[in-house]
């Protein structure tokens, strides 16, 4: 009985929403009601809609208080602190928090680079409104992505399948139109489907492929199979760090173009730099703190730029390590399908990684930078996270 209930589950998974574009290729049907969950991407959804008509305060309301599922809101996932929920593994959060913590702070880096962005201020004081308005819907995604990753962690830890459904929700959105009619909107999957559009991949069902395979490995007693559920995690965050790689790519090459006006070059950048902070915990340290270095335009009002610099450079920096995270090179991002002319305006002969990467204007020319200065920083918020880290939690 049980084998056929899981045929049937997973012919529904294959059928279902089967009209509309929404829900091409691969889809995936929760074993546990995670529906509830799966609406706070519309959060995300309606703060995006009010800041762009211009009301930070009613954004601000719902970030900070929620809407869409009671008692739970987006700053309540941005605060999540991994230590105090008992999770066993935090490096993954830690990674991240290590590049992007603001020194002397206590506050978590999500949450404060949403409440800078919206308020246009801290770190965002005397930006483009342009930039700051694009920084905090994008950071949003950014959210989501990072809870999900700890629902998948926590997977893991517990042999939990429900923790697995709830990964899915945070990284895919509303999945039951019968919940609401914005399927699949609102979620870090949904950015996966954009730059799959723009560069001819299937990140996007890779990760839906992954999550299936995750859910395959509960057997009948209730507990997973760790060392496959561990590869199908692994597998989901393959997809989504080639994706964030990709949208790196995508607007490092735009936001310094010839011609643009300053508030287009600041929504650019501020889109860049924020999708490059949703999968900089996944990529190669070397490789995050670098583009981290040279992409974070709040420290560089008022330089000029000379075009496709920063892009090359972070090329560059991306072709001079081993691959670009666990599994990820720039080949597996077919990156001249959206940039045709990325080698020749990078000087680079092919997509071939390794270290000290040679262009052909120079055997020598690897971007570096003060690699033992950040390393120290980074040092410096390991030791110090234990004594600030925030006691604020959500489920």
């Amino acid at each position: 009985m049980k084998l056929i209930s899981a045929y049937l589950l997973a012919l529904s998974a294959a059928l279902v929403h089967a009209e509309g574009e929404e829900t091409e290729g691969l889809t995936y049907t929760p074993n546990k009601d995670v529906s509830k969950h799966s609406r706070m991407a519309l959060d995300q959804l309606d703060i995006k809609d009010l800041i762009d008509n211009g009301d930070v305060e009613g954004a601000l309301d719902i970030y900070i208080n929620g809407k869409n599922r009671e008692g739970k809101s987006l700053q309540g996932m941005a605060r999540k602190d991994w230590v105090a929920a008992g999770v066993e593994d935090v490096s993954e959060y830690e990674a991240a928090a290590a590049l992007f913590h603001q020194a002397g702070s206590a506050e978590p880096f999500l949450d404060s680079y949403n409440l800078d962005a919206m308020h246009c201020n801290g770190t965002f004081a005397g930006q483009n409104p342009e930039m700051c308005a694009i920084s905090a819907k994008k950071n949003l995604l950014c959210t989501g992505l990072m809870y999900a990753q700890y629902e998948g962690v926590q997977a893991i830890q517990y042999s939990n399948e429900k923790n697995w459904d709830e990964l899915f929700a945070f990284w895919n959105g509303v999945y039951d139109p019968a919940n609401d009619e914005r399927v699949g909107k609102g979620g870090p999957g949904a950015v996966q489907k954009s730059r799959d559009a723009d560069f001819g991949t299937s990140f996007r069902e890779d990760s839906i492929q992954a999550i299936i395979d995750g859910q395959a490995t509960w057997t009948g007693e209730g507990k997973a199979d760790t060392k496959k559920l561990t590869e199908a995690y692994a597998k989901f965050k393959k997809a989504n760090l080639a994706t964030f790689a990709q949208a790196t790519l995508k607007y490092s090459a735009l936001f310094d173009e010839e011609g643009l006006e300053q508030a287009k070059i600041d929504k650019k950048w501020g889109e860049g730099y924020t999708y490059f902070r949703c999968g900089a915990g996944l990529m190669n340290p070397e490789l995050a703190l670098y583009i981290n270095y040279v992409l974070d335009p709040r420290d560089k009002m008022g330089m000029e730029l000379t075009p496709k610099e920063t892009h090359c450079k972070i090329v560059k920096k991306m072709l001079s390590v081993p691959e670009i995270g666990p599994g990820v090179t720039m080949s597996d991002l077919n990156v001249e399908k959206y940039l045709p002319t990325i080698k020749k305006d990078c000087g680079i002969d092919n997509f071939d990684h390794a270290e000290g990467a040679y262009t052909k204007k120079s055997k020598s020319d690897k971007p570096w930078f003060p690699v033992l200065g950040m390393l120290v920083v980074a040092s410096l918020y390991v030791v110090g996270y234990s004594i600030t880290r925030p006691k604020n939690t959500a489920e």
